[in-house]
Protein backbone atom coordinates (compact mmCIF):
# COMPACT_ATOMS: atom_id res chain seq x y z
CA UNK A 1 0.00 0.00 0.00
CA UNK A 2 2.80 2.52 1.01
CA UNK A 3 4.69 1.40 -2.42
CA UNK A 4 1.52 1.98 -4.66
CA UNK A 5 0.58 5.74 -2.62
CA UNK A 6 4.41 6.71 -3.13
CA UNK A 7 3.24 5.94 -6.90
CA UNK A 8 0.22 8.43 -7.42
CA UNK A 9 1.89 10.99 -5.12
CA UNK A 10 4.34 10.67 -7.83
CA UNK A 11 2.07 11.19 -10.53
CA UNK A 12 0.56 14.45 -9.29
CA UNK A 13 3.75 15.59 -8.81
CA UNK A 14 5.15 15.08 -12.20
CA UNK A 15 1.82 16.31 -13.67
CA UNK A 16 2.02 19.25 -11.89
CA UNK A 17 5.34 20.04 -12.86
CA UNK A 18 4.19 19.36 -16.39
CA UNK A 19 1.52 21.52 -16.43
CA UNK A 20 4.07 24.12 -14.53
CA UNK A 21 6.47 23.54 -17.73
CA UNK A 22 3.76 23.95 -20.18
CA UNK A 23 2.65 27.11 -18.54
CA UNK A 24 6.37 28.47 -18.49
CA UNK A 25 6.85 27.21 -22.24
CA UNK A 26 3.64 29.77 -23.08
CA UNK A 27 5.64 32.47 -20.61
CA UNK A 28 8.66 32.66 -22.49
CA UNK A 29 7.07 33.91 -25.56
CA UNK A 30 5.80 36.89 -23.95
CA UNK A 31 9.16 37.05 -21.73
CA UNK A 32 11.29 37.32 -25.00
CA UNK A 33 8.88 39.41 -27.10
CA UNK A 34 9.37 42.10 -23.96
CA UNK A 35 13.53 42.01 -24.15
CA UNK A 36 13.19 42.45 -28.27
CA UNK A 37 10.78 45.47 -27.44
CA UNK A 38 13.31 46.61 -25.11
CA UNK A 39 16.39 46.57 -27.14
CA UNK A 40 14.24 47.51 -30.18
CA UNK A 41 15.58 44.22 -31.68
CA UNK A 42 13.78 41.67 -33.43
CA UNK A 43 11.13 43.52 -33.70
CA UNK A 44 8.98 41.51 -36.62
CA UNK A 45 9.88 37.78 -34.20
CA UNK A 46 8.70 39.58 -31.54
CA UNK A 47 5.71 40.45 -32.54
CA UNK A 48 4.92 37.14 -34.04
CA UNK A 49 5.93 35.78 -30.49
CA UNK A 50 3.50 37.80 -28.95
CA UNK A 51 0.85 37.12 -31.58
CA UNK A 52 1.56 33.37 -31.25
CA UNK A 53 0.79 33.84 -26.99
CA UNK A 54 -2.74 35.58 -27.77
CA UNK A 55 -3.70 31.97 -28.93
CA UNK A 56 -2.25 30.05 -26.25
CA UNK A 57 -4.59 29.54 -23.28
CA UNK A 58 -2.12 30.01 -20.78
CA UNK A 59 -1.05 33.70 -21.79
CA UNK A 60 -4.18 34.58 -23.93
CA UNK A 61 -5.91 35.80 -20.81
CA UNK A 62 -2.84 36.81 -19.52
CA UNK A 63 -2.20 40.96 -18.54
CA UNK A 64 0.79 41.01 -19.25
CA UNK A 65 0.69 39.53 -23.03
CA UNK A 66 -0.80 42.38 -23.98
CA UNK A 67 1.72 44.82 -22.15
CA UNK A 68 4.28 43.34 -23.64
CA UNK A 69 2.31 43.60 -27.25
CA UNK A 70 1.51 47.50 -26.64
CA UNK A 71 5.76 47.81 -26.14
CA UNK A 72 6.42 45.73 -29.05
CA UNK A 73 4.30 48.11 -31.17
CA UNK A 74 5.67 51.07 -29.10
CA UNK A 75 8.79 49.86 -30.55
CA UNK A 76 8.11 49.41 -34.15
CA UNK A 77 6.54 52.89 -33.99
CA UNK A 78 10.02 54.44 -32.98
CA UNK A 79 12.30 52.47 -34.26
CA UNK A 80 14.79 53.90 -37.07
CA UNK A 81 15.17 50.56 -38.48
CA UNK A 82 14.11 49.79 -42.27
CA UNK A 83 13.33 46.55 -40.92
CA UNK A 84 10.70 47.16 -38.56
CA UNK A 85 9.98 50.75 -40.23
CA UNK A 86 7.40 49.14 -42.39
CA UNK A 87 5.46 45.97 -40.42
CA UNK A 88 2.16 47.37 -39.93
CA UNK A 89 0.41 50.36 -39.89
CA UNK A 90 -0.70 52.72 -37.13
CA UNK A 91 1.84 50.91 -34.44
CA UNK A 92 1.50 53.50 -32.19
CA UNK A 93 -2.19 53.77 -32.37
CA UNK A 94 -2.21 49.72 -31.69
CA UNK A 95 0.16 50.05 -28.88
CA UNK A 96 -2.36 52.34 -27.30
CA UNK A 97 -5.14 49.74 -28.06
CA UNK A 98 -3.06 47.15 -26.25
CA UNK A 99 -1.95 48.53 -23.36
CA UNK A 100 -5.53 49.80 -22.73
CA UNK A 101 -6.58 46.11 -23.18
CA UNK A 102 -4.26 45.02 -20.65
CA UNK A 103 -4.76 47.73 -17.94
CA UNK A 104 -8.24 46.72 -17.46
CA UNK A 105 -7.39 43.27 -17.07
CA UNK A 106 -7.12 41.13 -13.69
CA UNK A 107 -3.54 41.45 -12.46
CA UNK A 108 -2.46 44.22 -14.70
CA UNK A 109 -1.98 46.99 -11.43
CA UNK A 110 1.64 46.28 -11.45
CA UNK A 111 2.13 47.22 -14.92
CA UNK A 112 -0.43 50.56 -13.84
CA UNK A 113 2.26 52.88 -13.75
CA UNK A 114 4.45 52.17 -16.59
CA UNK A 115 1.16 52.25 -18.91
CA UNK A 116 0.12 55.62 -17.28
CA UNK A 117 3.64 57.08 -18.64
CA UNK A 118 3.14 55.65 -22.03
CA UNK A 119 -0.37 56.93 -22.31
CA UNK A 120 1.43 60.48 -21.29
CA UNK A 121 3.64 60.22 -24.46
CA UNK A 122 1.35 58.91 -26.70
CA UNK A 123 -1.22 61.12 -25.99
CA UNK A 124 1.32 64.01 -27.48
CA UNK A 125 2.23 61.34 -30.06
CA UNK A 126 -0.97 61.14 -31.64
CA UNK A 127 -1.62 65.23 -31.38
CA UNK A 128 1.49 65.86 -33.02
CA UNK A 129 0.49 62.97 -36.08
CA UNK A 130 -2.52 64.33 -36.38
CA UNK A 131 -1.22 68.22 -37.20
CA UNK A 132 1.59 66.58 -39.53
CA UNK A 133 -0.77 64.78 -41.24
CA UNK A 134 -3.32 67.46 -41.14
CA UNK A 135 -0.87 69.93 -42.71
CA UNK A 136 0.05 67.25 -45.17
CA UNK A 137 -3.82 66.86 -46.27
CA UNK A 138 -4.16 63.52 -45.19
CA UNK A 139 -7.26 64.07 -43.57
CA UNK A 140 -8.43 60.68 -43.29
CA UNK A 141 -5.56 59.90 -41.36
CA UNK A 142 -5.75 63.38 -38.77
CA UNK A 143 -8.94 61.87 -38.24
CA UNK A 144 -7.99 58.51 -36.94
CA UNK A 145 -5.21 60.44 -34.60
CA UNK A 146 -7.23 63.42 -33.19
CA UNK A 147 -10.22 60.78 -32.07
CA UNK A 148 -7.51 58.80 -30.92
CA UNK A 149 -5.91 61.14 -28.78
CA UNK A 150 -9.49 61.88 -27.49
CA UNK A 151 -9.73 58.06 -26.63
CA UNK A 152 -6.92 58.17 -24.66
CA UNK A 153 -7.62 61.24 -22.92
CA UNK A 154 -10.33 59.16 -21.36
CA UNK A 155 -7.93 56.83 -19.33
CA UNK A 156 -7.41 57.39 -15.10
CA UNK A 157 -3.76 59.51 -15.81
CA UNK A 158 -5.74 62.32 -16.83
CA UNK A 159 -8.01 62.89 -14.56
CA UNK A 160 -10.78 63.46 -16.65
CA UNK A 161 -9.84 66.23 -18.62
CA UNK A 162 -11.54 67.66 -21.29
CA UNK A 163 -9.76 68.87 -24.56
CA UNK A 164 -11.84 70.88 -26.32
CA UNK A 165 -9.17 71.77 -29.19
CA UNK A 166 -8.97 68.36 -29.99
CA UNK A 167 -12.78 67.60 -29.79
CA UNK A 168 -12.98 70.42 -32.43
CA UNK A 169 -10.10 69.31 -34.44
CA UNK A 170 -12.33 66.03 -34.79
CA UNK A 171 -14.95 67.97 -35.92
CA UNK A 172 -13.12 69.64 -38.37
CA UNK A 173 -11.00 66.52 -39.88
CA UNK A 174 -14.56 64.64 -39.94
CA UNK A 175 -15.93 67.46 -42.08
CA UNK A 176 -13.08 67.25 -44.41
CA UNK A 177 -13.66 63.52 -45.25
CA UNK A 178 -17.18 64.20 -45.43
CA UNK A 179 -18.43 62.16 -42.30
CA UNK A 180 -20.96 64.59 -41.17
CA UNK A 181 -22.77 62.14 -39.08
CA UNK A 182 -19.62 62.60 -36.67
CA UNK A 183 -18.92 65.85 -37.27
CA UNK A 184 -22.15 67.24 -35.84
CA UNK A 185 -21.53 65.08 -32.64
CA UNK A 186 -18.41 66.63 -32.15
CA UNK A 187 -19.37 69.94 -33.18
CA UNK A 188 -21.55 69.87 -30.73
CA UNK A 189 -19.68 69.20 -28.09
CA UNK A 190 -17.53 71.80 -28.89
CA UNK A 191 -20.78 74.63 -28.72
CA UNK A 192 -21.59 72.37 -25.46
CA UNK A 193 -17.83 73.54 -24.21
CA UNK A 194 -18.21 77.37 -25.29
CA UNK A 195 -15.29 76.27 -27.65
CA UNK A 196 -14.81 78.34 -31.01
CA UNK A 197 -17.50 80.33 -30.17
CA UNK A 198 -19.51 81.66 -33.64
CA UNK A 199 -17.35 79.39 -35.71
CA UNK A 200 -18.21 76.31 -34.35
CA UNK A 201 -21.87 77.05 -35.16
CA UNK A 202 -21.07 78.11 -38.58
CA UNK A 203 -18.97 74.63 -39.54
CA UNK A 204 -21.57 72.96 -37.69
CA UNK A 205 -24.32 74.43 -39.88
CA UNK A 206 -21.89 73.59 -43.34
CA UNK A 207 -22.27 70.06 -42.32
CA UNK A 208 -26.04 70.62 -42.27
CA UNK A 209 -25.90 71.88 -45.34
CA UNK A 210 -23.71 69.54 -47.05
CA UNK A 211 -25.78 66.73 -45.82
CA UNK A 212 -28.46 68.88 -47.84
CA UNK A 213 -30.47 70.11 -44.13
CA UNK A 214 -31.77 73.45 -45.35
CA UNK A 215 -33.74 72.98 -42.16
CA UNK A 216 -31.05 72.57 -39.55
CA UNK A 217 -28.63 74.26 -41.59
CA UNK A 218 -30.46 77.65 -41.01
CA UNK A 219 -31.20 76.88 -37.76
CA UNK A 220 -28.07 76.51 -36.62
CA UNK A 221 -26.48 79.57 -38.13
CA UNK A 222 -30.01 81.34 -36.18
CA UNK A 223 -28.97 79.61 -33.02
CA UNK A 224 -25.36 80.70 -33.20
CA UNK A 225 -26.48 84.30 -33.78
CA UNK A 226 -28.42 84.60 -31.10
CA UNK A 227 -25.98 83.83 -29.16
CA UNK A 228 -22.96 85.36 -31.03
CA UNK A 229 -24.76 88.92 -32.42
CA UNK A 230 -21.12 89.94 -33.11
CA UNK A 231 -20.65 87.24 -35.68
CA UNK A 232 -20.61 88.13 -39.51
CA UNK A 233 -20.09 84.67 -40.83
CA UNK A 234 -22.99 83.65 -38.97
CA UNK A 235 -25.44 86.88 -40.36
CA UNK A 236 -23.88 86.78 -43.71
CA UNK A 237 -24.74 83.03 -44.01
CA UNK A 238 -28.49 83.68 -42.82
CA UNK A 239 -28.68 86.51 -45.37
CA UNK A 240 -27.19 84.88 -47.97
CA UNK A 241 -29.60 81.91 -47.18
CA UNK A 242 -32.81 84.17 -47.37
CA UNK A 243 -30.90 86.12 -50.31
CA UNK A 244 -30.31 82.99 -52.99
CA UNK A 245 -31.56 79.88 -51.38
CA UNK A 246 -35.14 80.85 -49.86
CA UNK A 247 -35.77 84.10 -51.70
CA UNK A 248 -37.32 85.59 -48.67
CA UNK A 249 -36.30 89.30 -49.63
CA UNK A 250 -38.49 90.11 -46.37
CA UNK A 251 -36.10 87.69 -44.23
CA UNK A 252 -33.01 89.18 -46.42
CA UNK A 253 -33.84 92.59 -45.54
CA UNK A 254 -34.58 91.86 -41.88
CA UNK A 255 -31.13 90.44 -41.25
CA UNK A 256 -29.37 93.02 -43.37
CA UNK A 257 -30.53 95.64 -41.54
CA UNK A 258 -28.91 94.12 -38.67
CA UNK A 259 -25.88 93.65 -40.52
CA UNK A 260 -25.62 97.36 -41.30
CA UNK A 261 -26.20 98.13 -37.40
CA UNK A 262 -23.28 96.21 -36.61
CA UNK A 263 -21.35 97.34 -39.12
CA UNK A 264 -21.90 100.19 -40.78
CA UNK A 265 -18.79 100.48 -43.19
CA UNK A 266 -19.12 97.27 -44.56
CA UNK A 267 -19.51 97.66 -48.59
CA UNK A 268 -21.07 94.09 -49.03
CA UNK A 269 -23.98 94.76 -47.17
CA UNK A 270 -25.26 97.31 -49.01
CA UNK A 271 -24.03 95.59 -52.22
CA UNK A 272 -26.36 92.76 -51.11
CA UNK A 273 -29.07 95.06 -50.26
CA UNK A 274 -29.06 96.46 -53.70
CA UNK A 275 -29.11 92.94 -55.28
CA UNK A 276 -32.36 92.43 -53.81
CA UNK A 277 -33.70 96.05 -54.26
CA UNK A 278 -33.14 95.19 -58.26
CA UNK A 279 -34.30 91.96 -57.50
CA UNK A 280 -38.04 93.08 -56.23
CA UNK A 281 -37.83 95.94 -59.54
CA UNK A 282 -36.78 98.64 -57.22
CA UNK A 283 -33.82 100.35 -60.02
CA UNK A 284 -33.46 103.65 -58.30
CA UNK A 285 -33.02 102.19 -54.70
CA UNK A 286 -30.67 99.54 -56.22
CA UNK A 287 -28.80 101.59 -57.71
CA UNK A 288 -28.55 104.06 -54.69
CA UNK A 289 -27.01 100.94 -52.06
CA UNK A 290 -24.92 100.05 -55.12
CA UNK A 291 -23.44 103.68 -55.09
CA UNK A 292 -22.73 103.57 -51.17
CA UNK A 293 -21.09 100.45 -51.55
CA UNK A 294 -18.46 101.96 -53.88
CA UNK A 295 -18.80 105.37 -51.55
CA UNK A 296 -17.30 103.26 -49.26
CA UNK A 297 -14.66 100.60 -51.06
CA UNK A 298 -13.73 102.92 -54.01
CA UNK A 299 -12.56 99.47 -55.43
CA UNK A 300 -15.54 97.15 -54.86
CA UNK A 301 -15.51 95.10 -58.54
CA UNK A 302 -19.52 93.68 -57.89
CA UNK A 303 -20.71 97.13 -57.26
CA UNK A 304 -19.57 98.76 -60.28
CA UNK A 305 -19.92 95.85 -62.06
CA UNK A 306 -23.46 95.53 -61.26
CA UNK A 307 -24.08 99.09 -61.32
CA UNK A 308 -23.06 98.85 -64.76
CA UNK A 309 -25.16 95.94 -65.53
CA UNK A 310 -28.38 98.15 -64.65
CA UNK A 311 -27.98 101.20 -66.30
CA UNK A 312 -26.82 98.58 -69.29
CA UNK A 313 -30.11 96.54 -69.45
CA UNK A 314 -32.08 99.87 -68.86
CA UNK A 315 -30.66 100.92 -72.03
CA UNK A 316 -31.50 97.90 -73.87
CA UNK A 317 -35.35 98.40 -72.83
CA UNK A 318 -34.97 102.12 -74.09
CA UNK A 319 -33.06 100.69 -77.55
CA UNK A 320 -36.19 98.58 -77.82
CA UNK A 321 -38.74 100.84 -77.09
CA UNK A 322 -36.90 103.27 -79.81
CA UNK A 323 -36.78 100.71 -82.56
CA UNK A 324 -40.67 100.35 -82.11
CA UNK A 325 -41.02 104.25 -82.80
CA UNK A 326 -41.85 104.64 -86.65
CA UNK A 327 -41.28 108.25 -87.08
CA UNK A 328 -37.31 108.75 -87.62
CA UNK A 329 -37.45 112.19 -85.14
CA UNK A 330 -39.12 110.58 -82.19
CA UNK A 331 -36.79 107.80 -82.89
CA UNK A 332 -33.78 109.97 -82.81
CA UNK A 333 -34.97 111.40 -79.77
CA UNK A 334 -35.60 107.63 -77.85
CA UNK A 335 -32.36 106.24 -79.37
CA UNK A 336 -30.43 109.10 -77.92
CA UNK A 337 -32.14 108.90 -74.51
CA UNK A 338 -31.29 104.84 -74.47
CA UNK A 339 -27.57 105.99 -75.44
CA UNK A 340 -27.31 108.00 -72.28
CA UNK A 341 -28.32 105.12 -70.07
CA UNK A 342 -25.44 103.45 -72.25
CA UNK A 343 -23.06 106.22 -71.45
CA UNK A 344 -23.85 105.90 -67.56
CA UNK A 345 -23.54 102.15 -67.75
CA UNK A 346 -19.93 102.54 -69.71
CA UNK A 347 -18.11 104.75 -66.84
CA UNK A 348 -19.22 101.77 -64.29
CA UNK A 349 -18.04 98.82 -66.69
CA UNK A 350 -14.71 100.34 -67.37
CA UNK A 351 -14.06 100.61 -63.60
CA UNK A 352 -14.67 97.41 -63.15
CA UNK A 353 -12.28 96.21 -66.19
CA UNK A 354 -9.98 98.00 -65.06
CA UNK A 355 -10.51 96.07 -61.54
CA UNK A 356 -10.43 92.90 -63.52
CA UNK A 357 -7.89 93.37 -66.84
CA UNK A 358 -8.24 89.76 -67.97
CA UNK A 359 -12.18 89.13 -67.77
CA UNK A 360 -13.43 88.82 -71.19
CA UNK A 361 -16.89 88.69 -70.11
CA UNK A 362 -16.47 92.23 -69.46
CA UNK A 363 -14.46 93.14 -72.23
CA UNK A 364 -17.63 91.85 -74.41
CA UNK A 365 -19.64 93.89 -72.63
CA UNK A 366 -17.31 97.06 -73.32
CA UNK A 367 -17.21 96.25 -76.91
CA UNK A 368 -20.93 96.31 -77.11
CA UNK A 369 -21.03 99.87 -75.66
CA UNK A 370 -18.17 101.07 -77.44
CA UNK A 371 -20.12 99.69 -80.42
CA UNK A 372 -23.07 101.39 -79.91
CA UNK A 373 -21.49 104.77 -79.09
CA UNK A 374 -18.53 105.20 -81.66
CA UNK A 375 -20.69 106.45 -84.45
CA UNK A 376 -19.65 110.19 -84.08
CA UNK A 377 -17.59 109.54 -81.49
CA UNK A 378 -13.51 108.86 -82.56
CA UNK A 379 -12.39 108.07 -78.92
CA UNK A 380 -14.91 105.44 -78.85
CA UNK A 381 -14.53 104.06 -81.80
CA UNK A 382 -10.52 104.24 -81.01
CA UNK A 383 -11.65 101.82 -77.67
CA UNK A 384 -13.91 99.65 -79.68
CA UNK A 385 -10.98 98.84 -82.24
CA UNK A 386 -8.42 98.06 -78.92
CA UNK A 387 -11.11 95.88 -77.27
CA UNK A 388 -11.62 94.38 -80.28
CA UNK A 389 -8.28 92.92 -80.87
CA UNK A 390 -7.59 92.27 -77.69
CA UNK A 391 -10.75 89.72 -77.62
CA UNK A 392 -9.18 88.64 -81.11
CA UNK A 393 -6.22 87.33 -79.66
Amino acid sequence: MKMKKLLITISVAFAMLMMISNVQAQKKYVNKAQIWAESGEKLDTALKAVEFAETQEKTKDWAKTYYVKGLVYNAIASSENADFVNICKYPSMKAFDNFKKAYNMDGSSVYHSAMDMQFLTLANTFVQKAIDTYNAENFEDAFLYFSKTLEIKEMEVFKGEIDTAIIFNVAITAQRIKKYEEAIDYYNKAIEYNYAEGDAFSLLAGCYKEKGDSVNYVNTLKRGFEKYPSNQSLLGGIINYYLLEAENTEEAFKYLAVARENDPDNPQFYSAEAHLYDKIGDKDKAKEKYKKAIEIDKNFFEAYYNLGVIYFNEGVELTDVANEIVDNAKYQEAKEVADNKFGEALQYIEKSYELKPDDRSIMSTLKTLYYRLKANDKEMNDKYEAINAKLEQ
